[in-house]
């Protein structure tokens, strides 16, 4: 169904080439506009005119071409420093970083920091190098370049790198976990994040998954601009199969402006509440009757046990307020949040609360509300996560919930295309050779059969 191990495709999918938009209808990123841009990289200093009776010939002198010194910032490295180890002077060093304060703060610099210096010499009768001019990429969209103008003063500018867009699709075989066989397809970080934050919605990542399931990811990744390498963008697509049951979701964005992802039959993944509301955590305590770890005794279970590394961060599973917070008996510090006049949740045994949470606070589905520790009756770092229908604790694990859109007449049908188009250019790489980066120029036909 969708591939063999290690599959590892990329899509070209750079603006206009599937006409991308169909499948992400939100605003443009990733390839902003750069008409007009100042080339940085060609910027050098004006010529003054000649005076009246020079002897051009006598009087031409080329200009040296200054040199390229490429310098990653070290643990402790500030830039003055670097910039007094290439050999300026001090006055120089300093006004060019007073210079560069105007677009970015130095002292946001971080250890691998890659900086692009452009040594020269002096224009005046002043001895030792001269910095013409420095270039950093302190984001991956965005070129800052300090110019040396006259004497000691400099001119700061900005540019915008230009991205192109591509689409790359990782498949593989499941064998102890979704997150072991995805890092082994090289599908990055970032990404999976948000494959477990989505799947999260409609997956128990211990009890859906079974050895032999198999996956497929499809996700953006941008060709930075000026040889700055690539990263990787929003997950578009995510399938899970099994003997049990086949999960394909794609991310779609509604005409009215709701972005979120969407089975086969145009309904959202996304419902009220998280099913998993913190990243990565296993499940390691059902609801039920159970021998209690500490009391030694049975006695009954309301509520899930994930266990995570302490400090993890805890998510609202959905939106709604915030009713307490604070230590509460054997659970240690707590909090609660209503959701509407039915449901409510709570989370227990963390280290410490998110950032501004109070009684009355408002929180949005995903939000930091707290963090993973072992405060209260705890063995270890755990969650105690409970949901509570009017007040009565129920199993998260059998809760029926439905999804937050679901997609019908003409905003079905622009679904149906955008998932014909990503199902075409997805069969069109599954059919090619098995390389990675590979590229496909051309979307296939729409396939009749297989999966998107």
């Amino acid at each position: 169904m969708l591939g063999g191990t290690g599959l590892a495709i990329f899509v070209a999918a750079a603006v206009g080439m599937m006409n991308y938009g169909a499948l992400y209808d939100g605003p443009s990123i990733g390839v902003p506009e750069v008409e007009g841009a100042v080339a940085l990289a060609a910027i050098s200093p004006a010529t003054p005119p000649m005076p009246q009776g020079t002897n051009l010939e006598s009087n031409a002198r080329e200009e040296p071409v200054p040199r390229e010194r490429a310098v990653t910032l070290e643990e402790g490295d500030t830039l003055i420093e670097v910039l007094l180890r290439a050999g300026l002077s001090q006055r120089e060093a300093y006004a060019a970083s007073e210079s560069l304060q105007k677009a970015y703060d130095p002292r946001d610099l971080r250890a691998g920091q890659a900086l692009s210096l452009f040594i020269g010499e002096h224009d005046d009768t002043e001895d030792g190098p001269s910095l013409k001019r420095l270039e950093l990429v302190p984001e991956t969209d965005r070129l800052v370049s300090v110019e040396h103008l006259t004497g000691e003063a400099f001119a700061t500018r900005t540019s915008t790198i230009p991205h192109t867009r591509k689409l790359m699709s990782r498949a593989g075989t499941i064998r102890s976990s979704l997150y072991e066989a995805a890092r082994a397809t090289e599908v990055p970080t970032a990404v999976l994040t948000q494959t477990y934050g989505t799947l999260s919605y409609g997956l128990d990542f211990q009890r859906d998954i079974r050895d032999g399931d198999t996956f497929q990811l499809a996700f953006e990744v941008f060709e930075d601009g000026m040889g700055q390498g690539r990263h990787p963008g929003d997950l578009v697509y995510a399938a899970i199969g099994s003997s049990e049951r086949d999960l394909r979701i794609l991310r779609y964005t509604t005409a009215d402006g709701y972005t979120g992802f969407f089975d086969d039959k145009g309904a959202s993944i996304e419902t009220s509440l998280m099913k998993t509301p913190v990243d990565g955590g296993r499940l390691s305590s059902l609801f039920g009757r159970r021998d209690h770890p500490v009391l030694g005794y049975t006695r009954m279970h309301r509520g899930l046990d994930y266990t995570a590394p302490r400090g993890t961060p805890v998510l609202a599973a959905g939106d709604g307020a915030v009713v307490r917070r604070g230590r509460n008996g054997s659970f240690g510090k707590y909090v609660e949040i209503k959701h509407g006049s039915t449901y409510a949740t709570a989370y227990a045994h963390l280290s410490r609360y998110g950032e501004g949470l109070r009684p009355g606070a408002r929180v949005r589905q995903g939000d930091v509300i707290g963090f993973v520790g072992a405060t209260g009756l705890a063995t270890g770092p755990n969650l105690h996560y409970e949901v509570l229908r009017k007040g009565q604790q129920v199993d998260p694990m059998k809760l029926e919930l439905p999804p937050r859109r679901i997609l019908r007449g003409e905003e079905l049908a622009r679904f149906e295309q955008a998932k014909a188009k990503l199902r075409a250019v997805l069969a069109d790489a599954s059919s090619g050779e098995r390389k990675p980066w590979t590229a496909i120029t051309q979307p296939a036909a729409a396939a009749s059969t297989g999966s998107y």
